[in-house]
């Protein structure tokens, strides 16, 4: 019998791990990530050059909108925004984890899906609307006030 720490195929990383922050207007930090199959063996670099490829800047996002878990804080400020950014990609051996996925759609997403999905919504355009109600709401009245700011001079 081999030993765990020989054996090939118990180490060779088969899964990806995506991970990403919110960080609110303050500088404060939550950080999150997913962990998605990669049945295909897509290389970390083409994974990674992929994603920038369809975050705006290279590097936001709304999660919601790719089926991500949000980490805003549950204390909002008026200067709170609605973008998450990407982190990083890597390797790993750990269980795949996409909680948000699983919630929503009852499963677990291949690297392969998610880039799909990532590049639907950069095509579609990111939604800032797509945020927790309360983000959206607190949002929305922003615009309100900007607006009836531009409308009285």
């Amino acid at each position: 019998m081999d030993h765990p720490q020989t054996n090939n195929n118990l180490l060779s990383p088969r899964n990806i791990r995506f991970r990403y922050l919110y960080r609110d207007a303050s500088n404060y930090k939550q950080h999150g990530e997913a962990i998605f199959s990669n049945q295909t063996g897509l290389p970390l670099k083409e994974i990674e050059e992929r994603i920038r490829a369809n975050l705006r800047d290279g590097e936001f996002f709304i999660a919601r909108q790719i089926c991500l878990e949000e980490f805003f804080f549950d204390a909002l400020n008026e200067e709170d925004h609605p973008w998450h950014e990407f982190n990083f990609v890597e390797a790993t051996t750990d269980p795949l984890f996409d909680p948000e996925c699983w919630k929503e759609r009852g499963q677990r997403r291949d690297i392969a899906a998610f880039l799909t999905e990532l590049a639907e919504a950069q095509r579609a355009g990111w939604d800032e609307m797509n945020v927790r109600a309360d983000l959206k709401q607190q949002m929305e009245k922003q615009k309100h006030e900007l607006k009836r700011r531009v409308q009285n001079g």
